[in-house]
């Protein structure tokens, strides 16, 4: 892409569209990403007197929230780093993301049909994944694979071994 100074017009409203998409464009993530997402924080998380099938549909729900989320709060050309394995941030920028913007996401966003706990395991999984695909040489679907091994818990203590390959 250009640089900002050499930016034509079309490609300057274009970055204006993408800042201001309505709610209905605003989510990065792709529907079976989302599908499996939730399926995954379903084994970490459970959310109380609901069956299965509509734990995952609340789950889905979350997970919409927290993609809108980083939508607003991520340059989109750092999102699209976690379908990329050439280009990514390092693990130390990872583990600062993942800390900061689980924090603001459990100020900024309240669930409240979960616990506050699992608010906050959910928070960290989910961006925990994402920000973690944005590493150099992983994509979202890779990672994905392997987070059946990742423990999350309430406290920012286990942030690196959710980075951990």
């Amino acid at each position: 892409m250009a640089t900002v100074a050499e930016l034509t017009t079309d490609q300057f409203i274009k970055l204006l569209d993408d800042f201001h998409a309505e709610p209905a464009k605003r989510s990065k993530m792709e529907p079976e990403e989302i599908k499996e997402l939730a399926t995954r924080l379903n084994n970490k998380i459970n959310v109380p007197i609901i069956n299965e099938t509509k734990e995952e549909k609340i789950l889905i729900k979350i997970i919409f929230k927290i993609d809108n989320f980083l939508y607003d709060n991520l340059p989109n050309e750092f999102y699209d780093l976690v379908r990329s394995t050439d280009k990514g941030i390092d693990k130390r920028e990872a583990k600062r993301l993942v800390r900061r913007l689980t924090r603001l996401a459990n100020d900024k966003i309240d669930i409240p049909y979960i616990p506050e706990p699992m608010e906050r395991i959910a928070f960290k999984f989910v961006i925990g994944m994402i920000v973690k695909a944005a590493c150099k040489n992983l994509k979202l679907s890779t990672v994905l694979e392997t987070s059946d091994n990742v423990v999350v818990t309430s406290s920012d203590n286990d942030i690196e071994e959710i980075l951990e390959d």
